[in-house]
């Protein structure tokens, strides 16, 4: 499994501000920044469900709405939010592009929430690309102004992602003690789907060090959490992650069957890449368990997936 992948795409990037109940009634906002506001919101939702192409129309209206309105704040929201559609098409320099605009445009409205949005896409989409260094210094100043604003929400979203570059960097005492403070930031928040990412990215160091009981419920936590939040794409790299990690424990059945179902949670949202990657996974454990007869349905299902997207057998 992609542990930068996995991580980044634990639907880190939103910023959800929640009042107390005993707040003051906001004022009513005005019809089009409202459905500005809804799209965004509809478009996150179908994000995290996989569909990525509904969700970039959806991002691509709440934009044209912004620019009719001259609504700078929305416009760098919009941009932000198809930049992160673009990341996970894996189109990194585009979803840069997007976020260097959207930054440009919170640096000019000297707006700390939106700076703070935008820095950790630039530093998410510089880190997808495989710029560490200079993802790190990006994270570096939005974490500065998150603790300084009070912004606990982007603060762990931020100790997240800088655990996976200490991690990447081979320092997995200092990566998880990041995932751990993150871990308890979200867990006092109450974000299930950002205590997700925590818990997946806990269980893979875990299985690195040989921990591997200590990784299993931490994936298993992973995978209800997100199972509650219908977050559909992080669910199959839960899954995928299972069945590397039972493979690793002996567990051969549980294995093949934690790799069909990554399978089809990819399959489902159209991943075929990562799809095609979980079926040749679990038709070599079949074959290991000399399962004839479903090794040889899954290598007719892989070949017949292969020849629809053309990609070599």
């Amino acid at each position: 499994m992609d542990k930068l992948g996995r991580a980044l795409l634990g639907g880190a990037l939103l910023l959800l501000l929640a009042g107390c109940a005993s707040d003051p009634e906001p004022p009513a906002l005005p019809p089009a920044v409202a459905k500005a506001r809804e799209l965004h919101a509809h478009g996150q939702r179908l994000l995290d469900r996989g569909e990525r192409e509904r969700a970039g129309a959806l991002f691509d209206e709440a934009r044209q709405l912004a620019e009719s309105l001259d609504d700078l704040a929305g416009l760098a929201q919009a941009l932000n939010d198809l930049g992160t559609v673009a990341s996970r098409e894996g189109k990194q320099a585009e979803a840069l592009d997007f976020h260097r605009r959207a930054l440009a445009l919170a640096e000019k409205l000297n707006r700390t929430d939106l700076l703070i949005a935008s820095l950790t896409h630039v530093g998410s989409a510089q880190q997808l690309a495989g710029q560490a260094e200079q993802a790190a210094l990006v994270y570096g100043r939005a974490l500065a102004a998150a603790r300084q604003s009070g912004d606990r929400h982007s603060e762990a979203v931020l100790l997240n992602n800088l655990g996976l570059i200490e991690l990447r960097a081979g320092a997995p005492d200092k990566a998880e003690a990041m995932f751990k403070e993150a871990l308890a930031i979200n867990d006092t928040l109450g974000d299930r789907s950002a205590k997700a990412s925590n818990l997946a990215n806990l269980a893979l160091i875990a299985q690195d060090a040989g921990r591997l009981d200590e990784a299993q419920a931490r994936f298993e936590a992973a995978l209800e959490l997100d199972k509650a939040s219908e977050n559909r794409t992080a669910i199959a790299a839960d899954l995928a992650g299972l069945a590397r990690l039972a493979e690793k424990q002996n567990r051969q059945e549980a294995a093949l069957a934690f790799a069909q179902r990554a399978y089809w949670s990819y399959r489902a949202i159209g991943d075929i890449p990562r799809a095609l990657t979980e079926l040749s996974h679990a038709l070599a454990l079949a074959r290991e368990q000399g399962r004839q007869q479903e090794a040889a349905e899954l290598e007719a299902e892989r070949k017949a997936i292969s020849g629809a997207v053309g990609v070599a057998q």
